[in-house]
């Protein structure tokens, strides 16, 4: 998916999270976005001879209900056209830096270069340093031990743009604002951090030949007189430091490079020109040969290698359709009914419970998501799991381990069964406690929360020694939002066990 498809999934997704009464898009729209992004995605794959994507029904949606988005939500348009990247930046900022270079020598003294001195060499070193940091946060990826040394910037910068953008002080499109800047910096980042580098790598390119340019085009009409001064440094000291630098470029372009004594002879004296200063000819060949071999050609490469990684990634968005939310919104694309397969462990799921369990498959799969629910696998029988999952005959798009609060686990009964049920499955399983049960058990009790509690933290404790998420909710009465957002992580990290 390229950017801009994703930047709408994003920003459709934050509005349709936080839009819980439908104040933005109403159901007719989301309905009639559904239908037409799924007619749109299966008539694109039939004209280009390929199966039906759900990330291009996705996206296809995305871009229908973003279309709306002017006159039902203004702020959230202008949000999202807030995130473009300004093309201009790429040919403004090199297009700076080139004159900056071409105007670097107007501060120095035209009649006097100073070899030790030279601006072009502070640009040799600045690029080295720079080039030593990028080596490092290289390094530092390439081990793992920090995967976001390229995104902190971009990310804050993104930050800093959703900050300043007008909004509503409270409500959906204030949250929709904010999980949208959240969630898109965090997923942008990785390409603003290679625009980033792609500008600044050209223009440091671009800054390096304005200042060789400069050098040359002044000096058709004033004659450099070049030498060196110092307080602190004799001249073998000063030939080997220039020797250092410059000696590569006097080899390439078969020019001898100047001794100990040429260089001392060149020691300005009372900080003017002596007779045997030289003309500076020479010198700016040097280091402009040095400049272009150190900074131009590495930086235009990396530049061209930035451009590389942009391109790609422009191009390579993705997201997770195992999500609660995209597991919603494809739950019928694929033309056939989904199922929430639901197998209680010993006890009965009654007509609330039932209710509450069809819900929360509609709230996870979709609309049109059914529940099939399996008979209670019985306290001690955890082995008949196995031949009642080879006889289903219909496939689930999500498999749930249904438990009762009421109930202690325990690891030879209720740990056995989540094994059988992984190992026929393939997968591991999602698990929902139910609390309305023993809710009502505890009736009015002044120390409800209190055992309430307990039981979960025993359950979240056998859980986690399983490496099994759980979550919990009230089957009479269910709140889908804590489903939506405590099956997220469970879910998402649960295949579709479409093969059963």
């Amino acid at each position: 998916m390229n950017e801009h498809a994703a930047r709408e999934v994003v920003l459709i997704r934050a509005i349709e999270s936080a839009d819980s009464e439908r104040a933005i898009f109403t159901n007719d729209d989301r309905a009639y976005a559904g239908r037409a992004a799924a007619e749109l995605a299966r008539w694109q794959a039939t004209e280009r001879r390929q199966p039906a994507s759900a990330e291009a029904f996705i996206g296809k949606r995305a871009e229908l209900l973003a279309n709306t988005l002017t006159r039902r939500a203004p702020a959230l348009a202008q949000t999202a056209r807030a995130f473009n990247w300004p093309a201009w930046i790429g040919l403004a900022l090199p297009a700076l830096a080139l004159a900056a270079g071409a105007l670097i020598e107007h501060i120095a003294d035209r009649q006097h270069v100073n070899i030790l001195a030279f601006p072009l060499l502070a640009i040799v070193l600045w690029n080295v340093i720079v080039y030593a940091l990028l080596a490092i946060s290289w390094v530092l990826r390439a081990t793992g031990a920090d995967r976001s040394v390229d995104s902190r910037g971009p990310r804050r910068w993104i930050t800093a743009i959703g900050k300043r953008l007008p909004r509503a002080n409270s409500g959906p499109v204030a949250t929709a604002i904010d999980a949208f800047v959240s969630q898109w910096s965090t997923r942008v980042a990785s390409l603003m951090a290679a625009r980033a580098a792609r500008v600044l790598h050209l223009a440091a390119a671009l800054f390096a030949i304005g200042a060789i340019g400069g050098l040359y085009v002044r000096g058709l009409v004033f004659e450099y007189r070049a030498g060196w001064e110092s307080t602190f440094l004799d001249a073998p000291v000063v030939h080997a430091i220039l020797s250092l630098f410059l000696s590569p470029a006097a080899h390439w372009i078969g020019m001898p490079f100047p001794g100990v004594d040429e260089v001392a002879a060149m020691r300005f004296a009372n900080g003017a020109p002596n007779a045997a200063s030289a003309n500076a000819a020479r010198w700016i060949h040097l280091y402009a040969i040095t400049v272009a071999a150190v900074v131009v050609v590495p930086r235009l490469v990396l530049a061209l290698v930035a451009r590389l990684h942009e391109q790609r990634r422009m191009n390579a968005f993705s997201f997770d359709l195992n999500e609660p939310y995209f597991r919603r919104l494809t739950g019928a694309f694929g033309g056939a009914p989904v199922s929430l397969r639901v197998i209680p462990y010993s006890f009965t799921v009654d007509e609330a419970a039932h209710d509450g369990l069809r819900t929360i498959a509609r709230a996870l799969l979709g609309d049109e998501a059914a529940v099939t629910l399996h008979a209670p696998v019985a306290f001690g029988a955890e082995e008949s799991i196995n031949d009642a999952l080879i006889k289903a005959t219909h496939p689930a798009a999500l498999t749930l381990a249904l438990f009762s609060l009421a109930a202690t686990p325990e690891p030879e009964n209720h740990g056995v069964f989540l094994k059988m049920l992984r190992s026929t499955l393939g997968s591991q399983p999602a698990v929902l406690v139910d609390e309305s049960g023993y809710r009502q058990r505890l009736g009015s009790d002044s120390s409800a929360e209190r055992r309430l509690a307990e039981r979960r933290d025993a359950w979240r404790y056998f859980c986690k020694t399983a490496g099994i998420d759980v979550v919990f909710n009230d089957l009479s009465a269910p709140d889908l939002a804590a489903i939506e957002r405590d099956f997220e992580h469970a879910v998402s990290a649960t295949p579709a066990a479409s093969d059963q």
